[in-house]
């Protein structure tokens, strides 16, 4: 009971603590250029890679297991320095790009690949927008919604209500239309519709999912991965393109829009969803590899599940289970 009350308090207070920091850089964020946010990005960076020990570890032991046999241990430590500019550039970004015009910011970040989404929606059955917490992976949705195209995503605001409705908030003034993970059942249902009224649904799939979460190979070990777009593009018959926004010497921008990611359908749905999961996992190492100084690290992406959790059970899924 006592660690329950204690972690709810962390949970409030950093919810609170978010929500002034969000509110007041906003203001502050007025006075900014972007290269002169560039520059804080780097100095607050440096100090948070020097004073978090417990993230910097994390980020290093994650760079080790991907790349510890590629680089050597001077190389893996620059990489983590450049990680931690990026962590910050992404939160600062995002508070500047919301309050800034509309076109004025979004209008400069350029789009390679708009052919294959146009195809994709051609088709009528909606398109999964497969993302991953890398580059500036929050301003993907506004740049789409400026082209026109309905942008919708799934939020897990449970541990920090105040700060996300003040994201949303913001995220439907740029023409997103975000939605909570929970109740799962019901998030399930607004994925499914939106997707029906053929428009774009973005999913972030690049974390460990515990639970439910299907044994892939990422960067030659096993992790278990949310099978949520391949789940939905299998019930839906949507077609899943890989959608990242990655940053030119931290300051241009581009939204690269990949081939549709696509499998031999066979009567085994569960194998579809299995060999789906499988594939794009590979598609977010690549695009990882190309550019990993502006993947997070921080997620503990080969952490095995809980005993008795048995890899690749999609059954509570299916149903509307933990996460999409």
């Amino acid at each position: 009971m006592g660690k329950r009350y204690f972690r709810r308090l962390k949970y409030l207070i950093g919810d609170l603590l978010a929500s002034v920091f969000l509110t007041s850089f906003t203001l502050i964020f007025y006075c900014f250029s972007l290269k002169t946010l560039i520059h804080i990005s780097k100095i607050l960076g440096r100090i948070a890679f020097s004073f978090f020990k417990r993230y910097r570890e994390r980020v290093i032991g994650n760079l080790l297991i991907a790349f510890g046999k590629e680089k050597t241990p001077e190389e893996i430590r620059r990489l983590a320095r450049e990680v931690s500019f990026h962590l910050v550039l992404t939160l600062l970004e995002t508070i500047y790009a919301y309050r800034n015009s509309y076109e004025r910011f979004f209008s400069k970040i350029k789009i390679e690949g708009k052919e294959f989404l146009d195809s994709a929606l051609a088709q009528g059955n909606g398109v999964i927008a497969l993302g991953a917490h890398l580059g500036s992976f929050t301003l993907l949705g506004a740049r789409l919604a400026l082209e026109g195209y309905p942008f919708n995503l799934i939020i897990n605001e449970s541990n920090f209500p105040r700060m996300w409705k003040i994201l949303n908030g913001r995220q439907k003034r740029l023409g997103q239309n975000p939605y909570p993970l929970n109740p799962v059942t019901s998030s399930i249902k607004k994925s499914l519709n939106c997707l029906h009224r053929n428009e774009i649904l973005y999913l972030v799939a690049d974390e460990q999912q515990r639970r439910r979460g299907i044994p892939t190979l990422f960067f030659g070990q096993t992790a278990f991965t949310p099978p949520g777009p391949a789940i939905l593009s299998v019930k839906a018959n949507a077609p899943i393109l890989p959608m990242f926004m990655v940053r030119e010497n931290g300051v241009k921008r581009r939204l690269i829009i990949g081939n549709p990611i696509s499998i031999e359908r066979t009567v085994n749905e569960k194998k579809d969803i299995e060999m789906l999961t499988v594939k794009f996992t590979k598609v977010i190492e690549e695009v990882v590899r190309q550019y990993p100084s502006q993947w997070t690290w921080l997620n503990r992406r080969w952490k095995l599940p809980p005993p008795m959790e048995g890899p690749g059970k999609l059954d509570s899924l299916d149903r509307g289970g933990k996460k999409v």
